[in-house]
């Protein structure tokens, strides 16, 4: 597709992210975060990135801000400070499963919503993080695809629901199976902070993380888990547990 002049015509990178006030400190790091980490990585790969105080267009805003999150090519979500605006924005496109990014500000949490989707950290004031960040914000771009099954909290809901209604007991199984893997990952992730921190693991837990083990290999060579309800496992050392992971993510992989 090209425009009047022949010329390819860019994607277009919608951004969500809180602007607060002129001048505000909430403005000056969504400004630089926007100048600094996203509008060069998006821009190096075919993508136009505009925030929504940006929109030139007369009219009602909210309604030209869904459109865009509707229509544009990619969707990037600063998720800092909770911003009520930019939860309701998202949530329109987890609802669309359209391709998008999430970030968010290196000291806070993530709102248990949320916590299972991959959000790429960054502390705006250190060169170090806004250089890892940018490096992971293009890897996930990258890795978009346009048959890529996004995966989101919304449309996990939906599948649970179509599965607990389905007359299959494996189905049924596999609901009930699906609906315990946040649980299952919160165990792992405290095994792995165990053995990092030379904690003590009694003989008994033990055999439930051995047992919890075996079942995530199962469920990922069987295609239920991904690489991105792997990913938040890994804590980037070169400890056993890690290693594991690795495996899991080749896995993960081999399964799709």
């Amino acid at each position: 597709m090209g425009d009047a002049n022949g010329q390819p015509s860019r994607r277009e990178c919608f951004v969500i992210a809180p602007i607060g006030p002129e001048g505000s400190e909430i403005r000056r790091r969504s400004d630089q975060i926007l100048k600094h980490v996203i509008r060069p990585v998006v821009e190096a790969r075919g993508y136009q990135a505009i925030r929504g105080d940006e929109i030139e267009r007369a009219g009602l805003i909210t309604s030209q801000v869904l459109d865009r999150i509707i229509q544009n090519d990619l969707v990037i979500a600063d998720l800092t400070d909770q911003n009520a605006n930019v939860f309701y924005e998202l949530a329109v496109r987890h609802a669309l499963r359209k391709p998008f990014v999430q970030l968010m500000a290196k000291d806070q949490q993530l709102p248990f919503d949320v916590q299972g989707m991959r959000t790429i950290l960054v502390d705006h004031t250190d060169l170090d993080s806004v250089h890892s960040a940018m490096e992971q914000l293009g890897r996930a771009i990258d890795a978009i695809t346009t048959d890529a099954d996004i995966v989101t909290p919304m449309s996990v809901a939906l599948t649970l629901q179509d599965l607990r209604g389905s007359s299959s007991p494996h189905e049924t199984g596999l609901s009930q199976v699906i609906e315990t893997l946040p649980q299952m990952m919160d165990i792992l992730q405290d095994l792995q902070r165990q053995v990092g921190g030379g904690g003590p693991v009694e003989p008994s837990e033990a055999d439930d993380y051995r047992r919890l083990r075996s079942l995530i290999v199962s469920l990922t060579d069987r295609g239920v888990v991904t690489e991105q309800d792997l990913a938040g496992l890994a804590g980037g050392a070169s400890s056993k547990f890690d290693k594991w992971v690795q495996h899991l993510v080749k896995r993960s992989n081999g399964a799709s």
